[in-house]
């Protein structure tokens, strides 16, 4: 249901560390859009009642149960070099897909082609947590 690299859970890791939240749940959500259309982001939460939680290497994070039925498989990976699409980002950052259309995007998995047009699916640690 849910997979998380042990790249992206370093570079959290860091980033909660640095922020003093290293204890904070970390929510996984749709958002409806930026200049990447809509797509999963991540957000500090609280442990709901209609929520799954899932623990890698210290970092506990939680999707809620009609999220994560609407997208199938979710997988978050972490990017660390910068790649030759055009956000100011460089798509360096997390990147959170699913495997199913869900109806609140439309989408949930990421379009490759997408980040060669515009700004990609990426966000930097340090933008990644709203």
């Amino acid at each position: 249901m849910f997979e998380v690299s042990t790249s992206a859970t370093q570079a959290l890791a860091a980033y909660l560390q640095e922020q003093g939240m290293i204890d904070a749940p970390v929510r996984i959500t749709p958002m409806a859009g930026n200049c990447a259309g809509p797509h999963l982001r991540l957000r500090i939460g609280k442990i709901k009642e209609t929520d799954r939680v899932f623990h890698y290497n210290g970092i506990t994070f939680v999707i809620n149960e009609e999220l994560l039925k609407e997208c199938g498989f979710i997988r978050m990976e972490y990017q660390e070099q910068n790649s030759p699409c055009c956000c100011s980002s460089g798509c360096a950052g997390f990147r959170i897909s699913g495997d199913k259309k869900y109806p609140f995007s439309g989408r949930c998995v990421v379009e490759p082609s997408r980040c060669d047009q515009r700004c990609g699916s990426a966000h930097p640690a340090k933008n990644a947590l709203h």
